[in-house]
């Protein structure tokens, strides 16, 4: 295992076993997208939304850590370059794994509105993210000021208000509760 520190946020990286691209399909089947990883920004999308689907309460096992854009996780590149590459139909993946169904609506629900706003989607698993890896444990009150620092100044240098209507979204959907 592979022990990386950036900032004061561990990041743990390990072997990783062969790509499972069921999981992802059954996501984005779910959500009603597609899973395109042509470009930089399809493959950052594809990146934040599974991991704010896992974040959401969708078992599906990723492992993320922290990178330039925030969380990610080479198993949800493999297994979305295994889809893209392949022409796999989401539509016809045939899997013995099941999410639940009526999270992954309301899941859906939560993200359609920022779907394609890959801005958008960098912010809230990026806050998500820090919020579980640095301020696990204390109370979202006395928090937020912090991760607000982190997203306009420490770790990214996103617009200050942007940043606070995403984490008013992220509190009201339960994504930064502990």
């Amino acid at each position: 295992m592979i022990k990386v520190l950036i900032g004061n946020i561990p990041s743990f990286e390990q072997d990783l076993p062969e790509s499972d691209y069921e999981k992802l399909a059954l996501v984005f089947r779910g959500i009603h997208a597609p899973v395109e990883m042509g470009s930089l920004e399809e493959r950052i999308r594809v990146q934040k939304i599974t991991y704010l689907a896992q974040c959401y309460g969708l078992d599906l096992g990723y492992k993320f850590s922290w990178y330039i854009r925030g969380p990610y996780s080479k198993q949800v590149t493999s297994a979305g370059f295994e889809i893209y590459e392949n022409n796999i139909d989401l539509a016809q993946v045939q899997t013995t794994q099941e999410l639940d169904g009526e999270r992954l609506e309301q899941f859906r629900q939560f993200i359609t509105p920022y779907m394609n706003d890959t801005l958008c989607l960098e912010i809230e698993s990026s806050a998500v993210y820090l919020r579980k890896k640095s301020y696990s444990g204390q109370p979202l009150d006395q928090t937020i000021g912090y991760l607000l620092e982190d997203l306009t100044y420490g770790y990214k240098n996103f617009d200050e208000d942007l940043v606070r209507n995403v984490l008013t979204e992220l509190s009201q959907a339960n994504l930064l509760t502990n």
